[in-house]
């Protein structure tokens, strides 16, 4: 979800779509060319034309929506600097160019506990000091659920 997205860019529509496919069973079941869509809040209704009924809980959206195809699974485990401390993260690849430290990955391959291992242990080689304050358990935390492998790694700008 974008917020005040009268100042939002291209830039931060496709991020937020490719962060919603990739945190879905798309990550799971590799589906590349999947697409994402937004709609803005006023589309989106709680309540059903007259005459119709919806379930409990559900909502329908009204007009046009605007999908963003996706072609690349791929996104970048991270630990940022925010405000005076550090953040374990996980977002668009373009995030490793304001990072202490990144992995780019992909879906498939080893299982996710594996994969946090891993890339806790690459950054702990790049960084000690940071990287050893967050556990394993946090890096499963922030990765998408399913299996994955690290294509890329190492140090942030």
């Amino acid at each position: 979800m974008l917020k005040n997205n009268d100042t939002a860019t291209s830039v931060s529509f496709t991020e937020v779509a490719h962060a919603t496919v990739c945190f879905s069973k798309v990550w799971r079941e590799p589906m590349y060319g999947s697409s994402a869509y937004w709609v803005n809040p006023e589309q989106v209704k709680k309540a059903a034309p007259s005459g119709q009924s919806m379930a409990k809980g559900s909502f329908m959206i009204e007009g046009q929506r605007n999908f963003i195809k996706i072609s690349t699974l791929k996104l970048c485990v991270a630990i940022i600097e925010r405000e005076g401390s550090y953040l374990l993260t996980c977002g668009p690849p373009s995030l490793k160019n304001n990072c202490v430290c990144y992995a780019i990955i992909e879906p498939e391959g080893s299982d996710m506990a594996d994969v946090a291992k891993k890339i806790r242990f690459e950054f702990i080689s790049t960084n000690e000091s940071i990287a050893k304050s967050f556990s394993v358990d946090e890096y499963v935390r922030v990765m998408p659920a399913g299996p994955s492998r690290v294509i890329e790694s190492g140090s942030g700008s």
